[in-house]
Order: C-alpha cells, then structure tokens, then sequence
C-alpha cells in the first residue's frame, strides 16, 4: 500500500501533465474520426436521390458498402443455383431485337412475332425456377416487418451484385413517423433485439435499379418488401417422415425470425422481380441494351400499414430523371387458380385507414353499476351503431366496410368496472370521398353515442396515411390486359372484381398511369391443390402437389404456389418491353 503511493506521487508534476495532455489528444482524434464517419454515413443515401445517375450510382456503391453481408449470408448465397452471368440464349435475344426493329407490330394485337418473343421468355424463365425457389425460400426464412427490412435490404442487393448489377440506389422508404409505429405509441410495428433504435427510426431499406439506357421512355415495376407479425404454421407434405418434415421445417421453408412471416407473398413478389430483372439486364450485346430507354426497378418496403410507396414517391422516385411513364405491379392471389391471372378497369383495391377511438367513463365496482358510467357498456352500443354507417349511412349502390377488430378494457379484475375502453379497427371503401365519410360518420357515431351512455370519445385517431383506391388506368386497359392474356393460364385474363384489400401502390398509380394484377397461386382444383410441375418434387417444390395453396392472405398457414413464380417473371418482362416498344414508337397504347 506504501509503496503504491509512492509511485502514484514520483508521477506528479511535468510527467502527469504530458500523460493528461497526450490522451486528451487522442481523444478529440477519436471523435472527429467518428463524426466524419457518421455524417458521410448520414448523407450518402440522401443526396444519391438527388444527384444525377453518374453521382448517384457512385454514392450507392459507398452507402451499401455499409451493408455487407454477413458470413453466413454467404454461405446461404452459396447454395442457390445460379444460372450463368450472360444466361441469356441466342433465341431470345434475337426475339426481342427482331420485336424492336419490326416497327409495324402493334403490342396491343399479339403477333406471330410477339408471340415468339412471349415463347421464349417463357422458356428462359422456366429455366430460372431453381433459382427463383431457392431466393424465394432465403426470403421466406427471414422475414422483417415494415421499417425494418434491413436483411430482407442485404439479401436483394446481394442477389443483384450475384446478376452482374453493381449500380443501383439504397436508402429509399424512410420512416417520417417513427414514433407513430412503435406498438408501444398505438402502431403496429414492435422493436426486437436485432434492430437498434436508430435503424428502426431510421427505415429506409428500399432499392431502386435502373436498366438500360438511362434515358426516356421509362416504365416501373414494383415489387414490395416487408412481412407480417403472424406467428406461421405453414404445414409440410404429409408424406414426408417426422424428421424430414422437422429438417424441411427447420432449413427450407418456416420462419426463422418466431413471430414474423411472408403471408401476403411479399418474398414471391420480389423474386419474381429478381428473375425479370437477370432477363432484362441480360439483353445485351456489345454492353448495349437491346430495347431503348430504361427499366426502372423498385423493391419497396413497408407496404402493410407504413404507406412506403408514399414515402418513395416523396423522396422523387417518380421524377427522378427518366420519369416513368407507366408503372407496374402483382400480388399472388390465393382465391384465383394457379397460373391465371385477374385484372380489371378502374378500381382495382379499396381505400383503407385504421382508427382507434377510446372512451372514458367513471370507474368503480361491478357491484354498484349506478355508481359507475361503464364504457364497455358504451363500447359495445358504439359497436352496434357503426354497422349502420354502411347499411343506412351509404349510398346503395357504393360500397364500404367498418370491422372493429380489438377491444381493450380493465386491468384483470373481474370485480372492476374500467374507466376507459379503447377500440380499434378499419374502415374502406370504393372511392376516396366514401373513405372520408366513413371517417366523419365514424367520429360522430362514437362521440353521441358515448355521451348517451354518460361517457366521453377522448380520443379518435386515425393512420398517419391512409391508404387510396388503387386505380388501374382505364389507357392502359386494352394493353394490359392483352399482354396479361398472353402470359395467363389457358391465354386469357380472369375480369375479377375489386376488392376491399388495400395497396399502398395507389400512391404510385396517382403520380403514373399504373396497372396492377392479380396472380393466381390457389392451385388447380378443389381442394386447391397446386398440379405438379415438370421437376417440381417434394424436395424442390413446397406445394408439390401435397399441400394447398388456397388459404387466405395473412393466414398463418399461408402457403405459395411455387410453380408461379416463373409466371410472374413472364409477366414482367413482357409488360416491362411491350410498354417500351409502344412508348418508343409514340403510341397512345
């Protein structure tokens, strides 16, 4: 003890003043180096959508390389079977540079020659399954809810570094409403231990490509990103042993992230644009694009609720120099037959938004009711009555839907009678204006009728977004729907009727004539089974003949028809050169 203090005061005087002086330095060092670091960081993927392509291809490469993909990732990458770097046969590309140099053809009247090129992008894309099956599966097993796509991010990118595409932007579909999608705030989105305050806040994971040209005509495909917060119960062919059906559960096709899950196709979706994308970056010869002006590529995250399609089209998506002229995209359909496809004219999903109401009363115990004004009691006449917002509130002839879906009230007590009750749900329609109605009758209903039961509406909110109708443009009709026809099971398009499913693509079918499908995976008969493809087995193709593929969207047993997935290609790239041939040669479609 003597000792130490000894050495402790031989350290006083010039000695301890250089030691105090050298770490101070160090330390200002550190945390300039760190703040350099974190305002390039800050600033890369921000300014790439506003710089011009060569600026902002440079600043893309710099902010994914901030993304690397972790050692395991690679080992994943590892077992896809990737097709070759230039796959691309000699018939296809002929197809489509004797499709863009015949300038009589007309794409709304399907030629012998489109046809042909139909033919052979059929075949390249059959050619794909293994590869589709295998980025789908990678997809599925890993799932992210809305505004925390960051791996679901790093998968894409790698995929498309793996096609030969080194240029593209990240950073699109920023969270403006953090606070608002915290569950803890009254959203929907929950923070787990993977993710860290700044990343969830931040959002952002969006990607956009451009192939081709780099100049107008423009069309855009869409594909989104993000998963659901359903805990999944996909079953496995039942004539699997008990430990295959546990080693297929465990490394081919169930969630790995306990609580999340693709049930609305999202990781069909984006392979299915994957696949496009290596065909039409593949139509090359001597590093030139076969089909003039440009692809415009998007993979969107936060689709279920967080409106990320808004956020892209905030951020210039859809003025970003080309500026698309039409724009694209599907949803697997578990309700149409596999391999069909639905469209219609006009309105194509409903208007939706979400509503909490919460109703305060006065509390007390359940054995002096009369001491008490009970909001449940308030509640559930609240309840009652907005069933008559859409049955005596709206025209006959239009169409809406209000669902209360979670009521909460009391803290456990059977003996309590709560103070307050709170209400949520969803209200849609066919149009915007019934949309607002709703929510103006909705507000009114619950405020009279809480005072009747001598309770207050404290508080009624609704989403920060609410989502519009999602248009398909009348223009565009007799065009897609005649490329759909010969992409479709049985070579015609299934006329379907809207639905009071919501999109938010609508916000990109209001800046761009859009056209939206519907792709059929709910198999191929009754049972909706999906028929057994050539080389579709038990250890290749979930469905595989064995389970269906007919359940629900968002359903925990959600299950894909694989056998689709080529099929989406198809469609893709026969919109995405079919609308480019009809833009270059100044038809009106």
């Amino acid at each position: 003890m003597n000792s130490s203090r000894r050495n402790v005061q031989r350290l006083r005087g010039p000695t301890m003043m250089m030691l105090v002086l050298f770490g101070l330095v160090l330390t200002l060092f550190a945390s300039a180096t760190a703040s350099s670091k974190t305002s390039e960081s800050s600033t890369s993927t921000s300014e790439c959508r506003t710089k011009n392509k060569e600026e902002c291809t440079s600043s893309s490469s710099s902010s994914s390389s901030n993304v690397q993909p972790s050692d395991w990732l690679e080992d994943e990458m590892e077992q896809i079977p990737w097709p070759p770097s230039s796959s691309s046969s000699d018939a296809l590309l002929n197809a489509v540079q004797s499709f863009f140099e015949n300038t009589n053809g007309n794409p709304n009247d399907p030629s012998s020659n489109q046809d042909d090129l139909q033919s052979v992008i059929h075949q390249q894309s059959t050619s794909l399954h293994p590869t589709l099956v295998s980025i789908r599966r990678l997809l599925h097993r890993y799932p992210e809810l809305m505004f925390q796509e960051r791996l679901t991010s790093q998968i894409v990118q790698r995929v498309l570094k793996e096609m030969g595409i080194e240029e593209f932007s990240v950073g699109w579909g920023k969270n403006i409403y953090s606070k608002y999608y915290d569950r803890n705030e009254g959203g929907d989105v929950e923070l787990t231990n993977d993710i860290t305050t700044e990343e969830y806040d931040g959002g952002g994971f969006g990607i956009v490509v451009d192939i081709g040209s780099g100049e107008t005509p423009c069309v855009l495909l869409r594909a989104d990103m993000d998963a659901l917060p359903i805990v999944e119960r996909t079953p496995l062919p039942p004539d699997l042993t008990e430990e295959q059906q546990r080693q297929q559960r465990a490394h081919q096709f169930h969630s790995h992230h306990h609580g999340k899950m693709h049930a609305c196709g999202h990781d069909a979706h984006m392979t299915m644009l994957l696949g496009a994308t290596h065909i039409l970056h593949s139509l090359q010869q001597n590093n030139k694009y076969l089909f003039p002006g440009t692809i415009r590529i998007i993979f969107q995250p936060a689709e279920e609720g967080g409106a990320g399609a808004k956020r892209m089209s905030e951020e210039g998506v859809l003025v970003q120099h080309p500026k698309p002229s039409f724009a694209f995209a599907m949803h697997v359909w578990p309700t149409l037959p596999s391999g069909t496809i639905g469209f219609r004219s006009g309105p194509m999903l409903g208007a939706a938004d979400m509503f909490t109401l919460t109703i305060e009363g006065v509390g007390g115990h359940a054995a002096f009711p009369h001491l008490v004004s009970d909001p449940i009691v308030a509640s559930s006449a609240i309840i009652l009555n907005l069933q008559t917002l859409v049955s005596r509130g709206m025209n006959p002839l239009e169409s809406g839907v209000v669902s209360v879906t979670q009521v909460e009230a009391g803290d456990g007590a059977f003996n309590v009678i709560p103070a307050k009750a709170v209400m949520r749900g969803t209200i849609r329609a066919l149009s915007d204006q019934s949309l607002l109605e709703l929510r103006e009758g909705l507000v009114s209903i619950a405020t009279h009728t809480a005072l009747a039961h001598g309770c207050k509406l404290s508080l009624s909110s609704f989403s920060k977004d609410h989502y519009p109708v999602t248009m398909n443009n009348d223009m565009l009709f007799p065009f897609a729907s005649k490329v759909a026809g010969l992409v479709s099971e049985g070579g015609e398009v299934t006329n379907v009727d809207p639905t009071m499913g919501a999109e938010d693509f609508a916000f990109l079918a209001q800046g761009v004539p859009s056209a939206f499908f519907f792709l059929g995976q709910g198999g191929n008969n009754e049972e909706g089974i999906a028929k057994e493809d050539e080389g579709c087995t038990v250890d290749s193709c979930k469905s595989g003949g064995r389970v269906p593929t007919n359940l629900g969207l968002h359903h925990p047993e959600f299950n894909l028809d694989e056998s689709v997935l080529g099929r989406g290609v198809e469609l893709f790239v026969n919109l995405a050169l079919r609308a480019l041939k009809d833009l270059n040669e100044g038809s009106t479609l």
